[in-house]
């Protein structure tokens, strides 16, 4: 089996990792720009190709891209031209104009081959049991929640200037609202679809960057409850992911620094899961690798390009309205 990654960052070297260790006998090769700096890391037997059509050339059975943000669908719609399934990092896009250009694409191209986007805290245990919870009514009717992420940038990736990161680059495609997108499409995959009322942030911290470094968004639908409130940064010293779930029978509070789902209502409060593993995002890089190895014999994503570019559009008309206020 051939495999092509596209962009050898972190990610990129923990799908290689993830896939080796999934299927041994994958032969990998490794889309990068000539000159790249992570052609270093390429272990041996690994080989560099430099463009589409070389990488074309070789049928790869499939691809994984996970390049930086602005350069993803550049090298997807030639893969999936050439009929080729594609893993595909989040967010899908990194602006209006490419999400108008793939939506062109999928109208004309309504038969296309397995496409999965990396949206994969959808696959973390505890997340999946507040989502039965919550299709449960375990809460009630929920009202509103508040989803927070926040991490301090230049400890985001260990041994990497952060001010050479992506994530520092606007134009790249970084920016606190599409690199923490997992909180915008966790809105959609617990309560469906939204539109942004509000949206407000800026680069605001000493951080040496050119992209928005915190973000609140405000998420609701016209006379249907919940109220979503997203709050993100790269600014946290300390790293927080915490959802708060609120319904008329009862909250919700999920927590991955301490490792708990808890319920509170006017009994008390019970903890509903505290399992290490129910927490492990790393674990999930790996579920998502092997679902998406399922589908090419006949699976379902467990999140699909439609599904994905959702998630990523709505994040855009957050960034969009933030953009706007900074004007």
């Amino acid at each position: 089996m051939r495999a092509l990654i596209v962009g050898f960052g972190a990610i990129g070297r923990r799908h290689a990792a993830n896939l080796l260790a999934l299927r041994p006998e994958t032969q990998l090769q490794v889309l990068l720009p000539s000159g790249s700096g992570s052609a270093k890391c390429l272990a041996a037997g690994v080989a560099a190709i430099h463009g589409v059509k070389e990488a074309l050339r070789t049928e790869p059975n499939f691809a994984i891209v996970c390049s930086p943000s602005a350069a993803r669908l550049e090298y997807l719609l030639p893969l999936l031209e050439a009929g080729i399934p594609c893993y595909v990092e989040k967010p899908l896009v990194a602006s209006v104009h490419e999400a108008r250009e793939l939506r062109a694409y999928l109208s004309r191209r309504p038969a296309l081959p397995v496409v999965a986007v990396g949206c994969n805290l959808r696959l973390l245990p505890s997340l999946c049991k507040l989502q039965g919870l919550l299709s449960k009514r375990a809460i009630g009717t929920v009202v509103r929640a508040a989803l927070v992420a926040g991490q301090w940038l230049p400890e985001w990736r260990p041994g990497v200037d952060y001010r050479t990161s992506y994530s520092a680059r606007r134009e790249s495609g970084g920016g606190v609202v599409l690199d923490l997108v997992h909180e915008i499409d966790l809105a959609r995959w617990l309560f469906g679809e939204f539109d942004v009322v509000k949206a407000a942030g800026g680069k605001f911290s000493r951080l040496e960057i050119d992209s928005e470094d915190t973000a609140c968004i405000l998420l609701a639908r016209a006379g249907r409850p919940p109220v979503i409130a997203i709050s993100l940064d790269y600014v946290s010293r300390r790293n927080v992911r915490r959802y708060e779930i609120v319904g008329d029978e009862g909250t919700l509070v999920w927590t991955l620094e301490q490792r708990e789902l808890r319920r509170a209502d006017a009994d008390g409060t019970s903890l509903l899961d505290g399992d290490g593993p129910s927490f492990d995002i790393a674990a999930t890089y790996m579920a998502a690798l092997r679902n998406f190895l399922d589908c090419l014999s006949g699976g379902t994503p467990f999140c699909g390009i439609e599904d994905g570019l959702a998630s990523a559009e709505l994040a855009l008309r957050a960034r969009d309205e933030i953009l706007k206020c900074a004007q």
